[in-house]
């Protein structure tokens, strides 16, 4: 949830904390300034800054959250719900830039994690089916639509499904 700036940041207070706290044997001081930095350090490997672009990618800032997913390294290391969201946002931005291969490929990457919100979900299927019809393959599309049965969405999405549907009929 923060950046590898604050991250650090929170992390060198937690060190002089911890110091501070060891001269002047503060034990209950220390191990909690430890714990904490321990916790930075596993939130920095572990969770990476998905949810903080995933934040931006809502709201419509696409090249903000663009630059916050980048300060993710190693997204091999996120957990596995975080790395569905790392690939749902990094298709959602190929889709943004026509990248229609690519942003397949990670929608479908996205999915197969498990992202973790029905209305992401539908998202990505809908995407998919979108991509499909771009590319002539209308039964894959329809197949799309099928698994996106069921999913509960927010109504902002239901005016693009039932396009979709009306394309497909």
């Amino acid at each position: 949830m923060f950046t590898p700036v604050v991250r650090f940041a929170l992390l060198l207070l937690c060190v002089i904390v911890a110091i501070i706290a060891s001269v002047f044997n503060i034990k209950l001081l220390l191990v909690l300034a430890t714990l904490i930095s321990l916790a930075l350090l596993w939130g920095y490997y572990m969770m990476g800054t998905v949810f903080l672009a995933l934040n931006r990618m809502r709201k419509g800032q696409l090249e903000e959250a663009e630059q916050i997913l980048a300060m993710t390294k190693k997204p091999e290391r996120l957990l596995k719900s975080r790395k569905a969201y790392y690939y749902y946002i990094q298709a959602y931005l190929a889709r943004e830039k026509d990248d229609f291969g690519t942003a397949r490929n990670l929608f479908e990457m996205a999915l197969d994690l498990g992202l973790s919100v029905e209305h992401d979900k539908a998202v990505s299927l809908l995407a998919l089916a979108d991509m499909a019809v771009i590319n002539g393959n209308k039964e894959q599309a329809r197949s799309y639509l099928q698994r996106m049965k069921g999913l509960k969405v927010q109504p902002q999405l239901m005016p693009e499904i039932q396009k979709m549907q009306q394309l497909l009929a």
